[in-house]
């Protein structure tokens, strides 16, 4: 896949927060996977166009799910993020961390073929 970003920006009640981290990206049996560990989500298609759309779905509705549900810090924080309630900041866990807790994240990063790479991402917080 010759450009590994996967942008979403999503914003909601008018808060939006920034977040780099990487992304896993390969493609397998004519299928193309985008992975974000640290948001332990993925997004697929018949082509590297369909795979980012449906990253993009994929993380718009698991922001939009969190903040109906009120469950955004509860989430992060079960996915190794630290958080800030007051300040309304959040972390992702440390890269070498996530290795050691994500068993899926482990298995993808000593498969042929899985390319890492950074991506902006921002998901509004309520």
């Amino acid at each position: 896949m010759a450009n590994k970003r996967a942008n979403a920006f999503i914003n909601h009640k008018g808060v939006t927060h920034h977040i780099n981290m990487p992304i896993l990206t390969w493609k397998e049996d004519g299928i193309f996977y985008i992975y974000s560990p640290f948001l332990d989500l993925t997004g697929y298609g018949t082509s590297e166009q369909e795979a980012k759309d449906s990253f993009k779905i994929t993380l718009t509705e698991f922001v939009k799910y969190m903040e109906n549900k009120g469950t955004t810090y509860e989430e992060l924080k079960r996915l190794g993020w630290t958080v800030n309630e007051k300040k309304k900041r959040v972390h992702p866990p440390e890269y070498d961390q996530l290795l050691e807790d994500n068993d899926t994240f482990r298995d993808l990063t000593s498969m042929p073929g899985v390319v890492t790479d950074s991506t902006n991402i921002e998901i509004a917080l309520a």
